[in-house]
């Protein structure tokens, strides 16, 4: 074993939590945005909509979790990991690679994406800018090869698998060594290492099994510590956010109603 399973587990779950600095967020969003959790236009209450955005947020973090974690085996089966600030392009845009190392004369670009699912608007622009990556890392390691590999996680979608495949094709026609992998094959092709994917994918098939039973909960808005600890952080920070919580406007009146129908938390404030 690579990584030990209790050690995996820590990692996720320091990723994902609802802490303070959650909550601080999640309440400036409500307020900064009222409109999204009331109105006669939306079926669903302000707190089933919260629910929404947790479950969003965590999501995020998985994809940052495996992003760290992935850096982190990469290392161990002795590839040098370099800084994943790797430059700007031709606008003045900073770019960050979501894993770049390299060992003997090869620097290893990845651009990690947990599924191919999206529509083809974004499809264009998330290739185009793994293209300028590449382009760069060319620029920065002029005496290097680049394998650049545009790597979905989740293999059991490929909505765009034809596209992104096409298009890598097309360029390596002049020359340059692009890759679109799914799930496993980047450990198979890449790596030579198998075993890696088979790992990550036991240990998190473990924790899924750990979570069966886990239902998201969220701190009521009106009488939570939690909340009423980030609402007093917004109030030391953005007062003008509060006094708009607190202000006749029709929105932040329905929101008060729906998530505040007390005033337990907005007394204390």
């Amino acid at each position: 074993m690579i990584i030990k399973y209790s050690e995996f587990k820590h990692k996720l779950n320091e990723k994902i939590k609802s802490d303070a600095d959650f909550y601080y967020e999640l309440v400036t969003t409500v307020l900064e945005n009222p409109n999204r959790y009331t109105g006669i236009f939306r079926v669903s209450n302000a707190k089933t909509k919260l629910i929404q955005n947790v479950t969003q947020s965590r999501e995020i973090k998985f994809g940052d979790f495996m992003e760290d974690i992935v850096t982190q085996y990469i290392s161990l089966i002795g590839y040098e990991n370099l800084d994943k600030n790797i430059g700007t392009d031709n606008e003045g845009n900073a770019l960050s690679a979501d894993q770049v190392f390299t060992k003997g004369n090869t620097v290893y670009l990845i651009e990690q994406k947990i599924r191919d699912d999206h529509d083809s608007t974004k499809k264009r622009g998330q290739y185009e800018n793994f293209k300028k990556k590449y382009d760069l890392l060319q620029k920065k390691f002029p005496q290097k090869s680049i394998d650049a590999t545009m790597w979905f996680i989740d293999d059991s979608l490929c909505k765009n698998r034809r596209y992104y495949t096409d298009t890598a094709i097309e360029d390596n026609k002049n020359k340059v060594a692009k890759h679109i992998l799914y799930g496993g094959d980047l450990f198979k092709e890449i790596f030579k290492r198998i075993d890696v994917w088979d790992e990550i994918c036991n240990h998190l098939s473990t924790n899924k099994k750990e979570r069966t039973d886990e239902i998201l909960e969220i701190p009521d808005f009106d009488t939570s510590k939690e909340i009423l600890d980030a609402l007093k952080k917004i109030k030391a920070e953005n007062p003008n956010l509060i006094r708009k919580l607190l202000s006749d406007k029709p929105q932040y009146q329905q929101l008060r109603f729906e998530l505040f129908n007390t005033n337990y938390n907005l007394s204390k404030i």
